[in-house]
């Protein structure tokens, strides 16, 4: 049954389709060609995907990375039987239970088959919508990982948003702090450190270009005094943030930073000889609901408004542990009971701190929970 006016296609296959008209066989080429094409895009927006090594997952949908903390040394002294010293262990756990789908349905296959521009297009909009929400879901958790403070086997605390006599330890001047974020604590083995915060001091200062700097200089200071060798992380920023340092002159004139930027092509390369990306994939304001969130991983990507506040992060391949039981994959095919054509990329994938002393970040003057 047909709707008044609407035009009824009496074939839905037609030529152009492998081993004759009208067999219902997309051609591979094709296909091939999207699925070339959704992965190019993917690969081209993606920072994260080229920054981090991607476990792949089988078998199980659980992955895990052990971490061991401090060995102690000792003298060797005369006739004294050395002490025992057993390292804590622990691990990080991560459960990957969901499909990312990014679906285009047609009802004729010429749209997709006899276009190279049409499959293209399509394969564009679905590299980077993916693209989009894979790199969201790492900068989630690298905001998150540098808020953590970590509790030792004796119960000692450090980093995040705890408060340690004069808090705030890593407040950027004296002017009075309003509501805190809640202290997100885990667990972690002897002398592992907790995330590193930098609250800016005035509102005005994320957009200054000297105070700017010098929260970052602050930030990475306190990453070091963490003993983390901060030349192998890369600090993501805000674009406000990013084109706020061209108008920083030490970072561009020459008698202070050789070939580090160019004004006049809006670059800049490094803060700290660390790399800096631009990025818009921070999360805007609080929300809920976030595809890989569920109540196993405790709503894990879900934001709140701290994390909204964040306007730049550091992080080393180390601080995240990532994994995927489906990589991306591609598919065209026809469902009688829908009577339609389905292009589709999709993947099964997941992200969650694992060293949180390899991050930090750098938050906006009023951050609250």
């Amino acid at each position: 049954m047909a709707i008044i006016g609407q035009p009824v296609a009496t074939e839905q296959t037609r030529s152009g389709h492998i081993a004759g008209i009208d067999s219902g066989n997309v051609n591979p080429l094709y296909v091939e060609q999207y699925a070339d094409g959704v992965e190019h895009q993917f690969l081209k927006d993606s920072i994260m995907r080229k920054y981090f090594n991607i476990k792949s997952v089988r078998g199980t949908d659980v992955v895990g990375s052990r971490r061991i903390g401090n060995v102690a040394l000792q003298a060797v002294t005369r006739n004294q039987r050395p002490a025992s010293n057993s390292p804590t262990f622990d691990n990080i756990q991560l459960k990957i239970d969901t499909i990312v789908l990014a679906r285009s349905n047609t009802f004729l296959l010429e749209e997709f088959q006899e276009s190279i521009d049409s499959r293209k297009e399509i394969a564009v909009e679905h590299g980077l919508e993916i693209g989009k929400f894979f790199d969201e879901a790492f900068v989630i958790q690298a905001i998150k990982a540098c808020q953590i403070t970590n509790v030792d086997p004796d119960g000692n605390n450090s980093g995040g948003w705890v408060q340690t006599g004069d808090w705030p330890v890593y407040r950027m001047g004296d002017a009075a702090l309003g509501t805190l974020p809640s202290v997100i604590n885990r667990t972690a083995p002897a002398e592992f450190k907790g995330g590193t915060v930098i609250v800016l001091e005035n509102a005005a200062d994320e957009t200054d270009p000297t105070d700017l700097v010098a929260g970052i200089m602050r930030m990475c200071q306190a990453v070091e005094e963490k003993d983390v060798e901060i030349s192998t992380g890369t600090l993501l920023m805000r674009p406000a943030q990013y084109y706020t340092l061209l108008e920083n002159d030490k970072l561009l004139d020459a008698d202070f930073s050789t070939g580090n930027g160019d004004y006049a092509k809006g670059k800049v390369l490094k803060i700290n000889n660390l790399r800096v990306e631009i990025t818009n994939r921070f999360p805007s304001a609080a929300a809920t609901g976030h595809f890989l969130s569920n109540a196993g991983n405790g709503n894990a990507y879900d934001t709140t408004t701290a994390d909204a506040n964040c306007v730049a992060v550091y992080l080393t391949p180390k601080a995240l542990l990532a994994g995927e039981t489906i990589p991306l994959t591609s598919d065209v095919y026809y469902d009688k009971k829908e009577v339609q054509w389905f292009i589709d990329s999709y993947l099964s994938f997941g992200v969650t701190p694992s060293r949180s002393d390899a991050t930090a970040g750098l938050f906006t003057s009023t951050p609250t929970t």
